[in-house]
């Protein structure tokens, strides 16, 4: 078993190309901000495209509908959870469509754990190729996988639902 050093040296630059990226998104996140119409979706639709890709290839052999299925029922929970959640808190449209979004730890904590996942659950089919053709680690991970593009997607969805409910009151 190589050691968590080991692990660390050998991964690709890429990588943590990738970490810095999404850090640099979560960090701009943490002050309040204006985000155009066109974007609101962007994030989630390329998160949960990757996800569900990441899950699907990395555990082909443990079968893509029981794959597909705990991703989506991943998704499910993640949206539901933002009810509780209620991300984010502070949002408004703006009269040019666009929406302020105020600052918030976050979005940065939510690509924070799709890298952690992504990052682990790539390490793990490295060390142990076998895990690609396990049933139950197929659908942890796809759940953790659609967990996270769930939250994302909600979030997305509160932002977009300002809309509607402004143009709401200007009818009143």
């Amino acid at each position: 078993m190589p050691s968590l050093l080991d692990i660390v040296a050998h991964t690709p630059a890429a990588v943590w190309v990738a970490l810095s990226v999404l850090v640099a998104i979560g960090v701009r996140q943490l002050r309040t901000h204006t985000v155009v119409a066109a974007k609101v979706w962007i994030v989630p639709l390329i998160v949960g495209v990757a996800s569900l890709a990441g899950a699907l290839r990395g555990f082909a052999g443990a079968g893509a509908l029981l794959t597909g299925a705990c991703w989506a029922a991943g998704t499910a929970v993640g949206f539901a959870s933002n009810r509780w959640l209620d991300l984010p808190r502070r949002v408004g449209p703006n009269a040019d469509g666009s929406f302020t979004i105020g600052g918030s730890v976050a979005p940065l904590l939510i690509f924070l754990s799709v890298f952690m996942e992504r990052y682990v659950i790539g390490v793990a089919l490295a060390i142990r190729p076998s895990l690609a053709l396990d049933p139950a680690a197929a659908a942890a991970a796809a759940i953790a996988f659609g967990l996270t593009a769930g939250l994302l997607a909600a979030r997305s969805r509160k932002i977009w639902s300002t809309r509607r409910a402004a143009a709401g009151l200007l009818a009143a």
